[in-house]
């Protein structure tokens, strides 16, 4: 039989105003800062659409985006840390409509579930790292 064990938790607590100080610094700043943090083609076309049309609904995009990859970051060992990229994480939905953390090139027999709740100008984010075990 196969279950899920659970091998970590990270916690990521932000105020979107950091962002927003940020996206005050001039637009080539703001390109290359989203390049940094967003997967090139899962995230990064979806900020640029709503950078374009609503700043802070794509600052809130972001600052998602940081505060979930820095929780999962928590959950890595400190080899895996040290290879640890931004942009090659991407949030996703499962067909449940629940949402998690992948990256195309990681273990298969691992998954991160994600949690982000918002008040006001405070995201928090939430990981779960867990790994199927045949017992």
């Amino acid at each position: 039989m196969k279950i899920r064990s659970t091998i970590g938790i990270g916690v990521d607590i932000i105020n979107t105003n950091r962002f927003r100080l940020l996206f005050e610094k001039k637009t080539s700043f703001v390109d290359r800062l989203s390049k940094r943090i967003l997967h090139p083609t899962r995230e990064l076309p979806r900020f640029q659409s709503l950078y374009k049309a609503n700043v802070d609904e794509s600052i809130r995009f972001i600052a998602g985006s940081w505060s979930i990859k820095e929780a999962l970051f928590k959950t890595l060992d400190t080899c895996e840390q040290e290879k640890f990229n931004f942009n090659h994480w991407y949030k996703s939905y499962n067909s449940n409509g629940k949402p998690f953390v992948s990256n195309d090139n990681y273990k298969c027999d691992e998954s991160f579930l994600v949690s982000v709740s918002h008040d006001h100008d405070i995201l928090v984010a939430n990981v779960l790292r867990q790994k199927e075990i045949t017992i």
